[in-house]
Formats: C-alpha cells, structure tokens, sequence
C-alpha cells in the first residue's frame, strides 16, 4: 500500500470522527505517514473553521446593508 493512499485512509477515519488517539493506537502505520496524516487533517479543520469565521462575518457584513 503506498504512503499516499495510507494517508488518505487515515484522513478519512479522522474525518468520520475517529480522535487523533484513536487513530494512533487503532492504526498500524509507520509514524511518519500517521502523523502526516494527523497533520493534514488538523490544516484542513483549521481551514473550514476559518472559512466559517469569514463567511459569518461577510453574512453579518451583508445584513448591515439591508434596507428596512
């Protein structure tokens, strides 16, 4: 199995809801591929969470300039 389709499979498992500990006592992989895999998965989390933040500001941004 190669290390790219390992860190897909990890990546999906932690995307199901599998924790991060989870994964790492469930999982046999070497280390280097599981932590990329942890590593790819928490820049991900950290994207949505901040394309959340901006699009709430744009929301709010947009219903300032309503007319009533």
């Amino acid at each position: 199995m190669s290390a790219i389709h390992l860190t897909a499979q990890l990546r999906q498992l932690l995307e199901r809801g599998y924790s991060i500990e989870d994964v790492r006592n469930l999982v046999a992989a070497p280390h280097d591929i599981l932590e990329q895999a942890i590593r790819e998965h928490r820049l991900q989390e950290r994207s949505r969470r901040h394309d959340r933040l901006i699009q709430g500001q744009a929301d709010f941004a947009m219903r300032l300039g309503r007319p009533r």
